[in-house]
């Protein structure tokens, strides 16, 4: 990755549009597609699972009450993660490799695919009669509400459990040679994602969005499975925290070099009635093998009230040109 960094001044801006220029290589647009129809949903594993498709080892619940601490100490954790479980988490953590800047700690992933002997994760698996969703999904809201046991604070609804959604994909032959992406705006909790039956990664923490690069596993052409594996622990939250897909799930497609995940930073350190000083920070990737010459800009224009460009750019600067390095193996 590489960023680019520009200050500049004016009156009319209120919206930046950002364009990233690669010689000698075709610039299909971005697509940022929401997919929240037509999905399947099921609570619970299917039966007679022989993998462990926990993502960690963690202590077991021995007694519910509203105030007690939510989660167990990770010392805890650590005290019974000695026990011999071949655990999901190794195959997670890499998810998280761009928030890691030091490449030595970064998580290299273990071969194989935990979870492919599982029906739910597999192309051929008859799906018809779970429940058809449409994202946002919170299982829990559908009840019953618990009329016994401390979960006041919980709002009486049944959070926890596991949850499993699939959806078919359709991503045509013509995308061959883009990366394909799948953001994932809160899933509560513990995700785990498989494409085509293998193990792509996923995301402890329900809070909060997060990415996946899909382009190894994808069958461009071809059918595409997706399925999403969730695992509420009981006693995870002194508040309600809601239970499956709850916000949108998004198809992001890019060019090989393209603007990086949340990289475009605007700030506006100095604004006044008569002028405005914006700083903008670019960060371009390159999901190629082979390093690449980038040149990016900056365009300005004015926005309306429902936040859209309106007619031309009111300015343009250049951000300046870099080798983009290819992608490390």
């Amino acid at each position: 990755m590489i960023s680019f960094s520009h200050i500049a001044k004016s009156c009319l801006a209120v919206a930046a549009l950002l364009a990233a220029s690669v010689p000698d290589m075709a610039q299909a647009q971005r697509e940022r597609i929401r997919i929240s129809e037509n999905w399947r949903f099921t609570k619970g594993d299917p039966t007679g699972v022989r993998t462990d498709l926990r993502y960690d080892v963690r202590p077991s619940v021995e007694k519910s009450a509203d105030g007690r601490v939510a989660d167990a100490p990770p010392e805890a954790a650590a005290e019974i993660a000695t026990a011999d479980a071949r655990v999901l988490k190794p195959w997670i953590l890499p998810t998280g490799n761009g928030f890691i800047a030091d490449p030595a700690r970064r998580h290299v992933r273990p071969a194989g695919d935990p979870g492919s002997d599982v029906s739910f994760v597999q192309q051929g698996f008859d799906d018809s009669k779970w429940q058809r969703v449409t994202l946002p999904h919170d299982w829990a809201i559908a009840g019953p509400f618990l009329e016994t046991g401390p979960y006041g604070g919980m709002g009486r609804l049944p959070s926890w459990g596991i949850g499993w959604y699939r959806k078919a994909l359709t991503i045509p032959a013509s995308d061959r040679g883009r990366s394909i992406f799948l953001d994932v705006d809160g899933a509560m909790s513990y995700a785990t994602v498989w494409l085509n039956g293998r193990l792509v990664g996923g995301w402890p923490y329900g809070y909060n969005g997060w990415r996946l690069d899909l382009t190894p596993y994808v069958s461009f052409g071809g059918p595409n499975q997706l399925a999403i594996r969730l695992d509420n622990p009981p006693e995870s939250a002194r508040w309600y925290p809601g239970g499956g897909l709850y916000r949108d799930v998004w198809l992001v497609k890019t060019n090989r070099v393209h603007v990086a995940h949340w990289g475009s930073i605007v700030t506006t350190p100095l604004v006044s009635k008569a002028a405005a000083t914006i700083m903008h920070r670019l960060t371009v990737a390159n999901d190629g093998a082979a390093a690449m010459p980038v040149s990016a800009a900056t365009e300005i224009y004015v926005a309306g009230a429902d936040g859209r460009r309106i007619g031309s750019p009111v300015a343009r600067f250049a951000l300046g040109s870099a080798t983009v390095g290819g992608a490390t193996p």
